[in-house]
């Protein structure tokens, strides 16, 4: 019996003994889960940032961090011991060398009981070539316009000609509504009436003129009646120079406008100062001398031309100096003897718009051939593309307003 009580007593006393208490354990929280990464360039970076969180109640060590699978991706080092709620990041690089869809892992290992190590999937993907799209709108500078006319008494009959065919001129303006100035100086340095100063009332003509295209039909006809040798360089250059700019010629020279310059004569240029001068002296009239067109219809260079027109005999000396000056600013020459000048005029007035003709691209296409050009939508083949300045330049120009987007293949480059 006393052995029986014994008994009893032990196993009451070990019933009573306490459970042994909790240790607090970590928990390791790795954010994102996912690594998901734009398209790149081969061997251009691109880095994102992975946190680390102890999302338990323990402290928790992380004792390593790094990239596997594939050398596209690296991944700093990162170590510590983190108290609950605390966190640490890293950096992971992605630098594919090449192209393709890439996959690869970021490794964190740590003391967390339940997950030692963490994956996080990684994904990209490196190109060589992309598509790049530009956007353009068209905005058509405005264009000052000043024809410089041959007044000398051999003049009568090349000034009608041009009159009659003005609207081959002046159709580029009106189909593409453009703002433009136009005006009318003679080759005359001599008669004070004259010497740079624009002729004909008005001075100018703008869109706003009642009839503008039969008003320039009429000032080109300046007559015969030069007192000198004819100058038209040196009148340009009377145009566009104190006191005349700014008195008898104000307002027609905008600084925000393309200067277009028509010259036209059967003589040469003879005033003293050579070509180069005048060069020097136009290209400073604009901060851009990409600004300035020139083109000139007068006789061959070197040889002069003649002709025979409607009956009547047309000759002319050479017009050298002029075409000089129309070559530096890589303008068009007509030949004076030329009986229809209606297809010169028209082609100096499509250049005349050339400052909305042409469109530079943001990157160099790698195949030229896959070039597409599209002008409102609908897709245009009526360009080319200009290897030397990366432009697209049109045959006909858009109208003022329209969509421009041009499409091509490039090199993907690192931004």
């Amino acid at each position: 019996m006393l052995l029986a009580l014994l008994t009893a007593c032990s196993d009451y006393e070990l019933d009573k003994r306490s459970p042994e208490p909790e240790v607090p354990l970590p928990e390791i929280l790795v954010e994102p889960s996912q690594l998901d990464w734009d398209t790149l360039g081969l061997n251009c970076v691109d880095e994102q940032v992975v946190t680390v969180t102890n999302i338990g109640a323990g402290p928790l060590t992380v004792s390593g961090t790094y990239a596997e699978g594939n050398p596209a991706w690296t991944a700093e080092m990162a170590t510590g011991t983190l108290a609950p709620a605390e966190s640490l990041t890293f950096t992971v690089r992605f630098s594919p060398a090449a192209p393709g869809d890439q996959e690869g892992t970021i490794v964190v290992h740590s003391d967390d009981p339940e997950e030692p190590q963490v994956e996080v999937p990684s994904e990209g993907t490196a190109v060589a070539e992309g598509l790049v799209s530009d956007r353009f709108i068209q905005e058509a500078s405005p264009v000052d316009v000043v024809w410089v006319i041959d007044n000398s008494g051999s003049m009568a009959q090349e000034q009608a000609r041009v009159s009659a065919a003005i609207n081959s001129f002046f159709a580029w303006f009106t189909t593409l509504n453009l703002d433009y100035q136009m005006g009318v100086i003679t080759t005359d340095v001599v008669n004070p009436v004259y010497s740079g100063r624009l002729v004909g009332a008005p001075t100018f003509i703008t869109p706003a003129t009642p009839s503008p295209e039969a008003e320039l039909a009429e000032a080109i006809q300046v007559g015969t009646e030069d007192m000198g040798d004819e100058s038209g360089l040196a009148a340009t250059e009377l145009a566009f120079s104190e006191p005349v700019l700014s008195a008898e010629n104000a307002g027609f020279m905008r600084p925000d406008a393309n200067l277009v310059i028509v010259y036209l004569s059967d003589e040469p240029e003879f005033s003293a100062p050579d070509s180069a001068h005048y060069i020097s002296f136009l290209q400073g009239l604009k901060a851009d001398p990409s600004d300035i067109l020139v083109s000139a219809i007068v006789g061959d260079y070197g040889t002069g031309c003649s002709n025979t027109c409607d009956g009547a005999a047309q000759d002319a000396q050479p017009g050298d100096k002029y075409l000089d000056v129309v070559t530096a600013f890589s303008g068009v020459f007509g030949s004076i003897c030329t009986c229809d000048l209606a297809p010169i005029l028209s082609e100096i007035g499509l250049e005349a718009t050339r400052y909305v003709r042409t469109f530079a691209l943001s990157s160099v296409p790698t195949d030229p051939t896959a070039i597409a050009v599209f002008v409102e939508g609908a897709e245009n083949t009526d360009w080319t593309w200009e290897a030397a300045t990366n432009e697209i330049v049109f045959t006909l120009p858009p109208l003022n307003g329209d969509e421009i987007i041009v499409r091509y293949p490039t090199t993907m480059t690192c931004e």
